[in-house]
């Protein structure tokens, strides 16, 4: 590690990106400012002044016939393009007077990214289910003659199974909350 970044591992859950944005703001304001990111959950900084940069996420999937307009879009508003990890893309910029630090500054397009982050979630929730059912419908650790190496991949498996879905359970829950109240103050 260079003496001039950091690298800092952090967990947030997806329905916890304003908590992440509060987190990145906090370290620029002690000098660490946001190099990168790494999946899972690795973030670089590189030592700099301290300021007050306000820092935003929007989880967009890839899109390479689009990707140059919305980036466009977000520079012409002032803000400078940090990085990604996974489909999440972060944006910064210099607190200044007067200005808006909002990437979305309507309930619509913040629905919009809530929605999109709900789909994929859900798309994996039910891929996770399907494939589990699959998996373990066969059960070859109830066979008379099961192989050790077979009976403990599939017990891996079931133990890894009994933890993400209810995960990916209480991820689109919360999604849905957050959309739900969105919705409410749009109101």
């Amino acid at each position: 590690m260079n003496a001039a970044t950091w690298k800092r591992t952090r967990w947030f859950w997806a329905w916890q990106d304003e908590k992440e944005e509060a987190w990145l703001e906090e370290m620029s304001q002690t000098g660490w400012h946001l190099r990168s990111v790494q999946i899972p959950c690795r973030y670089t900084f590189a030592i700099g002044e301290p300021c007050r940069t306000v820092y935003r996420l929007d989880f967009r999937p890839a899109d390479k016939a689009q990707w140059q307009e919305y980036r466009q879009l977000f520079e012409d508003a002032g803000w400078e393009y940090v990085g990604e990890g996974s489909a999440w893309r972060y944006w910064r910029k210099p607190v200044a007077t007067g200005e808006a630090t909002e990437i979305f500054t309507d309930t619509e397009s913040k629905l919009a990214k809530y929605e999109r982050l709900l789909a994929f979630t859900g798309f994996f929730l039910v891929f996770l289910v399907f494939m589990g059912t699959i998996l373990f419908a066969n059960r070859p650790w109830v066979r008379s003659d099961p192989t050790p190496a077979i009976s403990a991949m599939y017990l891996v498996g079931a133990i890894l199974y009994a933890v993400i879905i209810p995960l990916y359970m209480v991820a689109v829950a919360q999604l849905v909350r957050r959309i739900r109240r969105l919705k409410k103050q749009a109101l």
